[in-house]
């Protein structure tokens, strides 16, 4: 199966839904409402402001037994997306041994989420009209026929940022994907929701949000809304001394995710002896963390390295987990920019 569909089966319970905000609220009422009706549902959103999330709990309020089929569009090759949504017969291209079913007969019975939708080549979309009217689709090099039933779901980018051709909605498309439309805010326009998600994601660490954090979280803008959210707590917890997070740490969990600058000479600042942890990091690295080997590198014994990380309350685990966010985030930036 390709890596762009993830067939859920039997799969345990979801993440919940935070919505301390009216306005997320109102989303979740909206799409419990016409998850058990027949009415495609077209989620609106930013990137990481959860669409995949709402997608997965309409599944379960639809009632649904059987499989919900997620279709990342972005990640079908431009040149076998009709092949791999729609199946294909034994030699229709090149390459094609057998006949093989698509996504779409794959989610026969079940869910068909088409995630990123703007994604797919405009020729694509075409073909995708009388599947969503009708259900009927014909895989590629037969004549014939064949129908698919399935709950619809689909998500897109809000529709004014996705200005460029290979992005762009078909408008006959979006008529019969917006049965109803459920938009999701980012995460500057519902602040309620920073504040709960934060205290959520500090308790699945094992950590509490100081008050002095809190602002510094309705302070930043979170352009990768929810999900940048949870990476910047769980790089705070990363660097948290004790069992609360603070201004600073949440402040250094922020400066760790960004583009510019050194993340880690950016996270050690507040340390006592940054300077002497950052050589810690770089032994730690070059000898596989092994705590020995990092002690000899620095010229001291591990009893030493031990005394002197516990005296600078940090230890070697906690610094591999920076250093492995650290070139996470510049890896992930890299394909951003």
């Amino acid at each position: 199966m390709s890596a762009a569909v993830e067939r859920l089966v039997a799969r345990p319970a979801l993440p919940s839904i935070i919505a301390a905000s009216a306005v997320l609220r109102d989303a979740v009422a909206l799409a419990r409402r016409f998850a058990v009706t027949d009415v495609p549902i077209l989620l609106v959103g930013s990137t990481g402001t959860g669409k995949e999330l709402f997608a997965l709990h309409i599944h379960e309020w639809s009632g649904v037994r059987a499989d919900l089929v997620d279709v990342n569009c972005a990640t079908l090759p431009r040149n076998l997306a009709d092949a791999q949504l729609f199946g294909c017969r034994r030699g229709a291209y090149t390459g094609s041994v057998e006949s093989t079913p698509g996504l779409i007969e794959a989610a026969d019975g079940g869910t068909l989420f088409l995630d990123e939708l703007c994604s797919l080549p405009q020729e694509v979309q075409a073909k995708l009209l009388r599947v969503v009217e009708t259900g009927e689709f014909r895989r590629l090099g037969e004549t014939a026929k064949r129908r698919a039933d399935f709950r619809l779901l689909a998500a897109t980018q809000p529709l004014d940022v996705a200005g460029v051709e290979v992005r762009a909605l078909r408008a006959d498309l979006f008529q019969r994907l917006a049965g109803v439309i459920v938009e999701l805010p980012p995460l500057t326009e519902r602040l309620e929701d920073v504040i709960a998600l934060a205290e959520h994601f500090a308790g699945a660490a094992g950590k509490a949000l100081e008050p002095s954090a809190l602002d510094v979280l309705c302070d930043y803008r979170w352009p990768g809304n929810v999900r940048e959210l949870r990476r910047v707590i769980e790089r705070a917890a990363c660097l948290a001394r004790d069992g609360t997070l603070d201004a600073e740490a949440v402040s250094r969990g922020i400066a760790l995710g960004r583009a510019n600058g050194s993340r880690l000479d950016t996270a050690l600042s507040g340390f006592p002896s940054g300077p002497w942890l950052a050589r810690v990091i770089a032994a730690g690295r070059s000898h596989g963390w092994h705590a020995g080997q990092t002690a000899v590198a620095l010229g001291i014994n591990r009893a030493t390295l031990f005394r002197r990380l516990k005296a600078a309350r940090s230890s070697i685990r906690q610094l591999r987990e920076l250093a492995m966010y650290s070139a996470r985030t510049d890896s992930e930036s890299a394909c951003d920019l």
